[in-house]
């Protein structure tokens, strides 16, 4: 049996009740999210319109991209990448300072993918090189970078009229066109990862570091490959964030966090690594898109829907938890 067959052997012999446990997580998922929807409606009838899907799509768009290298993290066993707001940021500042050079657009996205991945590699050789915990190292970075990013810059905008400014305000069939690149990557990275040698191996190594190093797999190559390609998706988002944001500054990017590993968890990519979906991340991520949207036409503040955002984290930990210990896929 080759090695690639060996990955697969596990997946193979997941029973349909768990397979089907798995799809109840995503179908409770939705129904949880059509109740929100309905019964802000009810409130507010005025929730459902054309605005609301736009604001929900926005948020969606950035959060979503930023979850599928949170996800890829998690899965491989990484647990969490808590530099991502510092490397967001970064990534957005390189896309301003591009755009500001007119360069064209597909530069601009390349110079903050390669940016975002740069910043991956530096913590994978960090974590591997001194054998650290990644997310000790990620909480570490985070706050160093947004210290440098401090002294880099106060206030940064992408250039009014630029390629990237007019794709941020730009729509496609009625939605934001910076939606449907995050859509792709989902569907795109949720086929591959189950399906493919890296994807596999990736899996393997988040499932059972030692079963994976008997298989002949090397960690710390799959860490590298991991966390670099994690920080390119960030970068990605970070083009999406600066084309939408407007003026913003080291801090902006910090209140996606909780949404983006929230997202994770609930999507059902275990925090322990081997497991998860990335399919499920648009029912995750719109899930909480729509909640601070929903909380507003309910008259709370800001500050309650932190006390939400918070309550919603701990309880998706909480159930990642449960799925581990009854073998939930």
């Amino acid at each position: 049996m080759s090695l690639d067959q060996r990955l697969e052997s596990p997946a193979r012999a997941l029973s349909p009740g768990m397979r089907l446990q798995g799809w109840g997580t995503g179908l409770t998922l939705l129904a949880v999210w059509l109740l929100l929807i309905a019964a802000t409606g009810l409130y507010r009838p005025d929730f459902l319109s054309h605005q609301t899907v736009l604001a929900v799509s926005f948020t969606m768009s950035i959060v979503g991209v930023m979850a599928i290298g949170q996800g890829l993290v998690a899965i491989s066993g990484g647990f969490l990448d808590l530099s991502q707001p510092a490397a967001l940021i970064a990534s957005s500042l390189v896309a301003v300072r591009l755009s500001e050079a007119g360069l064209p657009f597909a530069f601009v996205i390349l110079g903050a993918v390669l940016t975002g991945m740069t910043w991956g590699f530096a913590n994978a050789a960090i974590i591997v090189g001194a054998k650290l915990n990644p997310v000790i190292v990620t909480l570490a970075t985070n706050f160093i970078g947004l210290a440098a990013l401090y002294f880099a810059f106060q206030l940064a905008e992408v250039p009014l009229g630029s390629a990237i400014h007019q794709f941020g305000r730009a729509k496609l069939l009625g939605l934001p066109a910076i939606w449907w690149p995050m859509l792709a990557l989902v569907l795109i990275v949720g086929f591959l990862i189950p399906r493919t040698r890296y994807g596999r191996r990736a899996i393997a190594v988040g499932g059972n570091r030692m079963a994976a190093r008997a298989r002949g797999i090397s960690l710390k190559a799959t860490r590298f490959a991991i966390f670099t390609a994690a920080g390119g998706f960030v970068g990605f988002a970070g083009v999406l964030f600066c084309a939408t944001s407007g003026p913003f500054n080291p801090s902006s990017a910090n209140a996606l966090q909780l949404n983006v590993i929230a997202g994770v968890i609930l999507a059902g990519i275990s925090l322990a690594g081997g497991r998860g979906s990335f399919w499920m991340l648009l029912l995750s991520v719109g899930f909480l898109s729509t909640i601070p949207t929903a909380l507003v036409f309910f008259g709370l503040s800001s500050d309650t829907q932190s006390i939400f955002q918070g309550l919603i984290l701990i309880s998706a930990v909480a159930f990642d938890g449960y799925r581990a210990r009854r073998g939930i896929p």
